[in-house]
């Protein structure tokens, strides 16, 4: 619920949403953005602003605390679910006007989803598992949009997990935002064709890299790192790809990191022709390819960062119960926290956490038993994680 307040009521934990009249005099600026220590305050909203709107359904819950410059802050997944919502939906409205855009001929300038990608990145030090669990979770349906919010956000996850600095993943996810922008420019009917494509009909779309490249060559200030990652996310290590057949080292750093979760989001999201994959599954055939489509390590790199069981996997319990995946660890992948929501009759109950590698060796021990499909159980995942 969006509430105007004054300025001086402005502190720790508020979600800024905008400030100003939206009058010649006081502009309305949006702001998107959570107040996480005082000093936010000022950098958020100007001096001489009087009114600020905000959003109530969201607080971070950071009152009183304090960082160091630097030091990720850590929220809980539901306050950081409830502002990832807000940047996806925020983010689907800007891939869906770029890409219409494309395909009416007008130009684009891809420094407009500069603030997107700033707060995916935010979001991500914020809290990680928070961020994928949405993406996964949330129940669009509109892949030729979807999907480029998706790989920028896991391409800016994976790129954390190599150490990758901020600016780094501000290019990195832009690249990934604009990976597929080529695709705009092939027929909707080839796009979304419910059955197998012609041969000439694949021809067609593999040529969507260098449609990309068209499009954004001659954007102003573009690093080329992003360029290439546009032209080059279906290059393959062992030369098999396209469409320039590069192999190893030939292919570009943003390009070996968005082909690995272009890859992952293809198989784990919901086609027209082809139902989604369940995360594991899909990680374990991208684990059977690592040698001939990926970098080497590049696939266990991506498994480390999601987990085995990537955040947001709905499961079934050796014990017989039902849960998600709330959070993975990288020493024992294999051991996630399971948040426990339904009995073994697939009945709700009262949730409650389970850290599967705590309880390793005791008489509670359990361990995962089976990776479901939500959709064929006709449940609603979000709203267990906001339980």
């Amino acid at each position: 619920m969006q509430q105007r307040v004054k300025r001086g009521r402005l502190k720790p934990g508020m979600y800024v949403v905008s400030h100003g009249a939206g009058s010649f005099e006081q502009p309305l600026v949006r702001v998107d953005k959570p107040i996480l220590t005082p000093a936010d305050i000022d950098l958020l909203v100007p001096h001489d602003v009087e009114d600020v709107t905000i959003d109530t359904s969201i607080n971070i819950s950071l009152l009183g605390q304090t960082r160091p410059v630097g030091v990720p802050v850590t929220t809980g997944i539901g306050d950081e679910l409830a502002i990832a919502r807000r940047l996806y939906t925020d983010a689907l409205g800007h891939v869906r006007s770029f890409v219409n855009d494309v395909r009416k001929g007008t130009d684009i300038d891809y420094r407009k989803a500069t603030p997107l990608v700033e707060n995916f990145i935010e979001s991500v030090f914020r809290n990680e598992n928070a961020a994928v669990t949405l993406f996964k979770l949330r129940g669009f349906d509109e892949y030729t949009y979807t999907h480029s919010i998706n790989v920028s956000l896991l391409a800016v996850l994976l790129g954390k997990h190599l150490g990758l600095d901020k600016p780094t993943l501000l290019k990195l996810g832009l690249a990934g935002m604009f990976h597929d922008v080529g695709k705009a420019r092939i027929p909707e009917a080839i796009l979304n064709k419910p059955g197998k494509l012609t041969e000439a009909e694949f021809q067609l779309m593999k040529g969507h890299p260098l449609e990309g490249y068209k499009i954004m060559m001659h954007q102003p200030d573009l690093d080329p790192e992003i360029l290439r990652a546009v032209v080059e996310h279906h290059e393959r290590v062992d030369g098999t790809g396209y469409p320039r057949a590069l192999s190893g080292d030939a292919i570009g750093r943003f390009s070996r990191i968005v082909a690995v979760v272009d890859v992952y989001d293809a198989l784990t999201s919901r086609r027209v022709y082809k139902d989604a994959m369940a995360p594991a599954k899909a990680l374990g055939m991208m684990y059977q390819w690592r040698d001939k489509d990926f970098t080497p390590h590049a696939i266990e790199s991506f498994i480390r960062c999601i987990g085995v069981f990537p955040v947001g996997s709905f499961v079934k319990l050796s014990g017989g119960e039902y849960g998600i995946v709330a959070s993975v660890n990288p020493q024992r992948p294999t051991k996630p926290e399971v948040k426990v929501v339904l009995d073994a009759k697939m009945r709700p109950q009262i949730p409650r956490t389970l850290d599967l590698w705590s309880l390793e060796g005791s008489a509670q021990a359990q361990d995962i038993a089976q990776v479901l499909n939500p959709a064929d159980h006709k449940l609603d995942l979000e709203s267990f994680f906001l339980s």
